[in-house]
């Protein structure tokens, strides 16, 4: 009983004791990588103790897990040999991650915190460094070392332990390198500052302000902005996603001036100035989005800008442009450094030189390749220029033997010239009284046109109506008519002659005259009747001309309506009750239309073709009659309006009149074919049920 006592005991300390990740044993090296275990902690609730003893933490091999809003804690073990006389240095190698707590050992039993990150004042560090340099301990002895991260930016976590010496050599090494990188950046900018200059070039100019934004993206990822420029200006740190989308702008702008975008066709234009659009919308909006939000979005958005620039890069070597040579390759360095960076801030390849660096590195190499690309652009203008002063040389001297044997032949013409001058003039003349003529013949046409067409559409007790007349120039092919009976409206009528100008606006006065006095003399017989006797009148009228009519006539008949369509668009009707806006059709489904008006069909006088149909409306009904410049007038991209389009607009129309009804379809119409006019007279009648 005794000795199972113990065991208990035994097991219940082996339990409360921390679980320890692999132990590193820090010996001879200067540098170790780090095995750690991480536990993920999805809400950002748990505290040091409540992970200290916890069972969760899992041994991985990753270190970047992309941008993710969980917390991140880590630990490590390491263990210092008795003897070590070296201080040793933990390095957390991506300066943006935003908090960071380290757990330090101090005895078997306690731990000290110290905070790190870029949301702190710099001089909040113990060690002066554009990483995160943490100081371990160096007693003998084995420590474990628990880190809690918490960033908005990418969660990238690369750790490496350095002994002093490894330390002060890495300092050495980086700085020399990288001040070696900014000394390039600067001169490369202010070198081309100059030639913008001197040269009055913008390329030179925008390739400029791409190294500057270049420059300051690089600033901002390798921590050196922060600790030499704005140590104590953390909200400088949130503004990476602004200059990536500034570096995606100014190269964008930079590869389109380098390559002449206006060679490129039409739709790679658009497409460029497209993008550069939303990129410019993004560079401001990320001002005001949440950095998490926006940091992702700012490293995506290269990637279709690195499409882009790829399909530019392909076009010019499939047209054989000499730049071509330099901005793929540039191009490609970039993109290969880009792609490695990108891949690495979204979790998908793991830390390493290549991965994290990859940016700068990709950055060297294309603004080297792009400055010979522009050196040798110069170049090429200069061969350029001295190869078309050779050529101009020649061409003056050609050219001045030539003026002196064409004055001789300029002088004998001169005369001869002025005779046809003098007759030129007297020509002038009689074709701007001629014009002037036919202006006035327009204008009086036009006046008579529109004095015997209704200004404005009758009272009626049953039915509300509403109209539009827009001719496209003085004279119409359009007339309408409204067909009173007394007091009461007994029809409507609307109809398109064939044809423009002033005969087929006249032929509108002649027609109307007819449609008229048919519609008032046979009032007591059917629809048809009228239509027949319309057609034999116009076909006796105008025989001899080559101009024909389509229309559509309705006659109201106490509750019902008739109707004819004679080859003209068809009615559309808006059904209140059913909530639905369709064509006028006849009980099988089919269109109503007949036979177009004034046609001799081989001298037959048989117009049983003509197809006449009654229906009833109910209280809010509507009614749509129109020319056909409402379906056939387009848009910019050459889209015509359409029965659909109008079908749609009629459905949609709200008002408390007719007029309020036909304004809001009129104004779909004109904001569908804007800033095109209407390709033919306009004429839209719109009855509505009381």
């Amino acid at each position: 009983m005794k000795q199972l006592y113990y065991c208990i005991l035994a097991l219940a300390a082996i339990l409360a004791a921390p679980l320890r990740a692999e132990t590193l044993t820090l010996g001879t090296g200067d540098s170790y990588a780090v095995p750690i275990e991480v536990l993920r902690d999805s809400k950002g609730t748990l505290k040091f103790e409540d992970v200290r003893y916890s069972t969760q933490f899992e041994k991985t091999d990753k270190n970047a897990f992309g941008f993710i809003r969980d917390v991140i804690w880590a630990r490590f073990t390491v263990t210092i040999p008795e003897g070590n006389d070296t201080e040793w240095f933990l390095e957390i190698g991506y300066p943006l991650l935003n908090i960071i707590d380290i757990y330090i050992p101090v005895d078997d039993h306690n731990y000290s915190a110290k905070r790190y990150g870029n949301k702190l004042p710099f001089d909040k560090r113990d060690i002066s460094h554009h990483s995160f340099l943490i100081r371990l301990n160096t007693d003998p002895g084995t420590y474990t070392y628990y880190l809690r991260f918490q960033s908005d930016s990418s969660m990238n976590i690369p750790m490496t332990i350095h002994s002093l010496k490894n330390v002060i050599s890495e300092i050495n090494i980086q700085k020399t390198v990288f001040g070696l990188f900014y000394g390039a950046l600067l001169i490369i900018l202010i070198y081309n500052l100059l030639l913008a200059i001197s040269m009055r070039d913008l390329t030179y100019l925008s390739y400029a302000v791409f190294i500057a934004a270049l420059g300051v993206v690089s600033l901002e990822l390798n921590g050196y902005g922060f600790q030499y420029i704005w140590p104590n200006r953390m909200w400088m740190n949130d503004l990476i996603p602004f200059f990536l989308f500034a570096t995606n702008l100014t190269l964008t702008v930079f590869s389109m001036m380098y390559i002449e975008y206006r060679l490129l066709n039409n739709y790679f234009r658009i497409i460029l100035l497209a993008y550069l659009g939303i990129i410019s919308v993004l560079l401001l909006a990320s001002l005001a989005m949440p950095y998490h939000v926006s940091i992702m979005i700012g490293a995506a958005a290269y990637l279709p800008g690195i499409t882009l620039v790829t399909v530019l890069s392909v076009t010019l070597i499939l047209k054989k442009r000499r730049e071509a040579n330099w901005y793929t390759i540039a191009w490609s360095f970039l993109f290969a450094g880009v792609i490695a960076t990108v891949g690495n801030r979204f979790g998908l390849l793991p830390n390493n030189v290549v991965t994290l660096w990859g940016f700068q590195i990709g950055t060297v190499f294309s603004i080297a390749l792009f400055s010979l690309g522009l050196a040798d652009r110069v170049n090429i203008l200069k061969n350029n220029l001295e190869e078309m002063n050779v050529n101009l040389e020649n061409k003056v001297e050609e050219r001045t033997k030539q003026l002196t044997q064409a004055k001789t032949e300029i002088e004998a013409t001169m005369e001869e010239l002025e005779a046809i001058n003098d007759q030129l003039i007297q020509t002038n003349r009689e074709l701007e009284d001629s014009q002037m003529m036919y202006r006035k013949d327009m204008n009086m046409a036009a006046y008579l046109q529109s004095s015997l067409l209704p200004k404005k559409p009758p009272v009626s007790d049953l039915y509300e109506f509403a109209l539009l007349f827009l001719p496209k120039s003085g004279v119409s092919g359009d007339f309408y008519d409204f067909y009173m009976d007394n007091d009461r409206v007994a029809g409507v009528g609307i109809f398109d002659v064939s044809g423009h100008g002033i005969a087929p606006g006249l032929l509108t006065l002649m027609a109307k005259s007819i449609v008229s006095a048919s519609f008032m003399e046979h009032r007591r017989e059917s629809l048809t009747a009228v239509v027949e006797s319309i057609n034999r009148k116009l076909i006796s009228e105008i025989k001899d001309v080559d101009n024909y009519l389509t229309g559509v006539l309705l006659r109201f008949t106490e509750d019902r309506i008739e109707y004819i369509n004679c080859a003209h668009p068809d009615v559309i009707c808006k059904k209140v009750e059913i909530g639905r806006t369709g064509k006028v059709l006849d009980r099988s489904g089919k269109r109503v239309s007949g036979p177009i008006l004034g046609i001799d069909a081989q001298g037959s006088t048989d117009f049983s073709s003509f197809e006449e149909i009654s229906f009833k409306l109910k209280q809010g009904d509507t009614l749509l009659l129109y020319t056909d410049s409402m379906l056939e007038s387009t848009n910019q991209e050459g889209k015509s309006y359409g029965d659909t389009l109008l079908m749609k607009s009629l459905q949609n129309a709200k008002g408390g009149t007719a007029q309020d009804m036909l304004n809001s379809i009129i104004g779909d119409f004109f904001n569908f074919i804007a800033p095109r006019e209407i390709i033919d007279d306009l004429t839209v009648i719109l009855i509505r049920k009381k």
